[in-house]
C-alpha cells in the first residue's frame, strides 16, 4: 500500500519523514509533484494520481494542507474512489496539521490510508540532530526550555549549534547558553525558576532572577500577575498529581503546554497544599493593598522575596 497520511505541525519533521518514506519504497529516482491543498483542488491531484507517468515509471504525489476545509463530501468522494482501486506505481503522501475525523465519512477515508504520526519528543529531536556530538547533557534542557513550544525553532536552533561545533564535535552548557537566542516567552520559565528559588529560600539568586525579569520592561504589578499565575498552576497540578494523572492529561485538563506542566511538576515537592493556598492568599492579601494604595507597585516583588523564611 502506498498511500499515507502524515500528521505534524512541524514542516522541517514532515519533509524528513516525506523523504523517509520516498527512499522506503524506492521511488528515489521517481518525479515528485506537490500539491498545496489550500490553493490546489484534490480533483487535480487525483487526476494527477491516475494518470500514467511518461517521464518514469513511477511517481510521488504530496497533497500538503489537507484539512475539513478542503475535504467536502464531493472531494471525499474522490478521495475515497481512488484509494478503493489506487495506483500502484503512485506513491501517494497527504499531509495534515490537524483534521477532525469524527465525521463519518472522514474516518472512513483516513482508515484508507496508512497513519504516519511524526514524534514530537524534544529531547528525541535534538539528540537525533546531535548524533554524533559530544553534549552536555543541559544541553538538551536548555533547549528543550528555551523553544519546547515551537519545534521550528527548536530543529533551527539545534542545526545552528551543530554548525557552530561541526569541527570539534563538543558542545558546552556554556557555549550553548553564548550562542543560543533567549525567547521572548522566557518570562514563563524565569517565574517558575523564581517560584523555584523562593522555595528553597535563596534569596540571592531570587533576586537575580527577578532582575532578569525586570530586563524584559515588564511593569512589577504583570510581573505579580505572572507569578501568582504560576502559583496557581503549581496548586492545581500538585492537586491532579495526588491523584496520579499523568502530565499530558493535566496540560489537557488545566489547557497549558505539557511543557510547562511538565516543569511545575518539578516544583511540587517543594510545598505541601497548605503551603499553596497560604502563599495564594498572601498574594491576594498583597493585591489588595496595591490597588487599595498601601503598596506601591514598584515594591511588591522587592517584599515577597524579603519576607522569605
Amino acid at each position: 500500500m502506498n498511500n499515507y497520511l502524515i500528521k505534524s505541525n512541524a514542516i522541517s519533521l514532515i519533509d524528513k519523514k516525506i523523504d523517509e518514506l520516498i527512499k522506503e519504497k524506492g521511488f528515489d529516482s521517481s518525479s515528485v509533484t506537490t500539491y498545496d491543498l489550500e490553493e490546489d483542488s484534490i480533483t487535480s491531484l487525483i487526476e494527477d494520481a491516475d494518470t500514467i507517468s511518461f517521464l518514469t515509471p513511477n511517481k510521488v504525489i504530496i497533497g500538503k494542507n489537507l484539512s475539513n476545509n478542503n475535504l467536502d463530501e464531493k472531494n471525499l468522494k474522490i478521495l475515497s474512489k481512488y484509494l478503493d482501486n489506487p495506483n500502484s506505481d503512485v506513491l501517494l503522501i497527504l499531509v495534515t496539521t490537524n483534521i477532525d475525523a469524527r465525521k463519518k465519512i472522514v474516518k472512513e477515508v483516513i482508515n484508507k490510508l496508512s497513519l504516519v504520526n511524526i514524534s514530537t519528543d524534544t529531547k528525541e529531536i535534538v539528540k537525533d540532530i546531535l548524533k554524533g556530538y559530544d553534549v552536555e547533557y543541559r544541553v538538551i534542557n536548555l533547549l528543550e526550555e528555551y523553544y519546547s513550544e515551537d519545534l521550528e525553532r527548536l530543529i533551527s536552533e539545534t542545526k545552528k549549534l551543530a554548525l557552530a561545533f561541526i569541527n570539534t564535535k563538543k558542545i558546552t552548557y556554556k557555549d550553548a547558553l553564548e550562542l543560543l537566542v533567549k525567547p521572548l516567552n522566557k518570562q514563563d520559565s524565569l517565574a517558575f525558576d523564581l517560584v523555584r528559588e523562593i522555595a528553597l529560600k535563596d534569596k540571592k539568586k531570587a533576586v537575580n532572577i527577578y532582575n532578569e525579569l525586570l530586563s524584559y520592561n515588564i511593569e512589577s504589578y504583570a510581573l505579580f500577575g505572572l507569578l501568582e499565575s504560576q502559583y496557581r498552576l503549581l496548586y492545581q497540578v500538585k492537586v491532579l498529581n495526588k491523584r496520579n494523572i499523568s502530565f499530558n492529561d493535566m496540560a489537557s485538563i488545566l489547557e497549558v503546554h505539557p511543557f510547562r506542566v511538565k516543569k511545575t511538576l518539578e516544583l511540587v515537592r517543594y510545598y505541601t497544599l497548605k503551603e499553596i493556598r497560604k502563599l495564594l492568599k498572601n498574594l491576594s492579601d498583597i493585591d489588595f493593598k496595591i490597588k487599595s494604595g498601601v503598596y506601591e507597585n514598584n515594591i511588591i516583588i522587592d517584599l515577597l522575596i524579603l519576607n522569605i523564611k
